[in-house]
């Protein structure tokens, strides 16, 4: 790790056209050796779903120590009225054991899952160390 930031992932990013580009990143992958993103339809925004992501980028060889989630405001909020135990982001990264980035300009029916290192601002350098959760409608 080098310098301590605040964000793991580049705040100057801009959350809603890379969750774009990732979102049909596996859907133009031409042959299947081409490396992609892990693309995982949720059922909503729960700790079980951030599981089912984790868990689901673990099995491609990401170290999970490395990964980040990177949730919109209203699913960090939405996560943390749900779970009974957690009352904060700082709770919800202990229960996840990973790092949670709450960024703005996410949109509500995506979730990422990525090693910072995988993006450059909007660029895609590593697909195999990003999972992309799309939130199905949440009632």
């Amino acid at each position: 790790m080098g310098s301590s930031s605040d964000t793991p992932i580049d705040g100057a990013t801009d959350f809603e056209e890379l969750a774009a580009r990732l979102r049909t990143q596996s859907d133009n992958a031409p042959g299947s050796d081409t490396e992609r993103v892990t693309i995982r339809s949720l059922e909503g925004v729960t700790s079980d779903a951030m599981a089912e992501l984790l868990e689901a980028e673990e099995s491609e060889g990401t170290a999970p120590g490395d990964l980040v989630f990177v949730l919109s405001r209203a699913n960090a909020e939405l996560l943390v009225e749900r779970e009974f135990d957690i009352d904060d982001v700082d709770e919800l990264e202990d229960a996840l054991g990973q790092t949670v980035q709450v960024e703005d300009e996410m949109p509500d029916d995506t979730i990422l899952l990525l090693d910072p290192d995988a993006v450059d601002a909007e660029e895609i350098r590593d697909p195999d160390a990003i999972a992309c959760g799309i939130v199905g409608t949440d009632d």
